[in-house]
């Protein structure tokens, strides 16, 4: 099986305004295929080194690497292989999509009009792509911007608060348009405040915060949960009597590092566990609870996010 190439390799980059850093010693890496999601709260440096990324800033220290290229030393090279939209689309409202995207195949000779068909018809614009952009839904527009990105058939595609403002069902197509395009071998790395929809989307996520990178996650890993955490649901006349189960039980199968926390009424959170759910629905039972439920706990991008910062506003 042949390993993945590395398109987009960030290297301990900084930046600094002045007196203020506003990257600090980040280094990621965005393979060939994969969607890499990047969120964090006000001020936590996402948007600057998506701009280092870009070339429209320059790293006080670090290097970044796009296909092979050095974007301060090859940047002619580098941004080649970069397509980018920029969070709100911005076309030309009483030109048909069409004509905005031959705006942009005639400053490239290599593109063609046959292209042009091809990525309207590839982010799902091909029935509607000689109306007016006026006429565009927001959906469409974001399909117009991918559409514009994806000409030149980038290895690298950056996609800036892509999905403000989209319904459930743009949303959902939106979800389905860019795992086609990673499919086809296109790395994708996108920002964004909406955590529900990065876990649906990504396949890995950074958090950043002050300027670090402060975690990564597959999102695999969030979806396949702690099989040593368990939510624990009982009886309403049973709770006092699974606190107490629980806590007699502390210092025999449950671990040392053992954290009880009552997150709501007649739902426990144990953390830690050394026993099998079977085994501690049996202990449980036995000791005349009603368990309603016990199942593994996922822990959710918002829940990582929220411990990892506190809960800071997201951008």
């Amino acid at each position: 099986m042949r390993s993945q190439s590395v398109v987009l390799d960030v290297q301990n980059v900084t930046k600094k305004f002045g007196l203020v850093t506003a990257v600090n010693h980040v280094s990621l890496q965005v393979t060939e295929g994969e969607i890499y999601g990047l969120t964090g709260p006000n001020d936590s440096g996402k948007t600057t080194l998506v701009k280092m990324i870009l070339g429209h800033l320059r790293p006080t220290s670090g290097n970044i690497v796009v296909s092979g290229y050095d974007n301060q030393k090859e940047y002619a090279d580098a941004v080649d292989f970069i397509g980018a939209t920029m969070e709100y689309p911005n076309h030309y409202p009483y030109l048909s999509g069409w004509q905005n995207l031959m705006l942009t195949a005639n400053m490239y000779p290599e593109i063609t009009k046959a292209r042009v068909d091809e990525a309207a018809e590839q982010v799902g614009l091909k029935s509607v792509i000689h109306q007016k952009v006026k006429s565009y839904s927001l959906g469409m527009k974001q399909r117009l911007s991918i559409a514009q990105s994806i000409l030149k058939y980038p290895q690298l595609l950056i996609l800036d608060e892509p999905i403000k403002g989209f319904d459930p069902s743009a949303m959902h197509d939106f979800v389905q348009l860019i795992k086609s395009i990673a499919a086809n071998g296109t790395s994708v790395l996108l920002t964004s405040y909406l955590l529900g929809e990065m876990e649906e989307l990504c396949d890995r996520i950074g958090i950043m915060s002050h300027g670090y990178l402060i975690a990564e996650k597959a999102t695999e890993d969030l979806q396949k949960g702690d099989d040593s955490s368990f939510i624990l649901r009982v009886g309403e006349d049973s709770e006092e009597r699974a606190f107490q189960v629980l806590r007699e039980n502390q210092n025999k199968d449950v671990s040392e590092t053992y954290a009880f926390d009552k997150t709501a009424e007649c739902v426990f959170e144990i953390k830690d566990c050394t026993m099998s759910p079977s085994r501690l629905n049996r202990i449980l039972v036995e000791a005349g609870v009603e368990v309603e439920e016990i199942r593994t706990h996922r822990q959710t991008l918002e829940e990582l996010y929220t411990s990892l910062t506190g809960g800071a506003e997201i951008e």
